[in-house]
């Protein structure tokens, strides 16, 4: 029978999973942030209300360590040579050109987009998890549908 982390672990390891490898597009730095999501959820001194509180309280830990590993001094000083060699993770290449284009919008962006499509938040619950008003997330979502209906060159989502 499993501890009760390791049911947790198990029940929301794969979305938080996704989040990274989304923010991130590499699978090790991908399984590197989603270990450290769960290890702040393993320290941290937070009582969950319910199964939603807890996706909520990771999906936003882990967009703030995949925005920190992104902000990091290591990660600009990458060279035209090695994104050559880099090969795409088997997740990578199955991406479709939606994903792709989600993929590819600037952060403030990207996060909405996951939070409201992917994972099913309301703008009001996004707004909560990003400290952000919701009148903002609303305006982010519209930028977000302008620029992947640039990108894809169809309809707006």
């Amino acid at each position: 029978m499993p501890s009760d982390f390791e049911a947790f672990y198990l029940r929301h390891y794969r979305a938080i999973y996704r989040v990274c490898f989304a923010f991130l597009k590499n699978a090790a730095d991908a399984e590197d942030c989603t270990e450290d999501t769960f290890v702040r959820a393993m320290t941290a001194e937070v009582t969950f209300q319910n199964e939603r509180h807890e996706r909520s309280w990771l999906t936003t830990t882990a967009m703030n360590l995949c925005k920190d590993r992104l902000k990091h001094w290591w990660n600009k000083k990458t060279s035209p040579l090695e994104e050559e060699l880099e090969q795409p993770a088997p997740e990578q290449e199955d991406l479709s050109a939606v994903t792709a284009a989600v993929q590819a919008l600037p952060v403030k962006y990207k996060e909405v987009v996951w939070l409201y499509y992917y994972e099913g938040y309301g703008t009001d619950e996004i707004a909560a998890m990003l400290h952000r008003p919701p009148s903002t997330v609303r305006n982010q979502l519209r930028d977000a549908r302008i620029k992947l209906k640039e990108s894809l060159g169809g309809e707006e989502l």
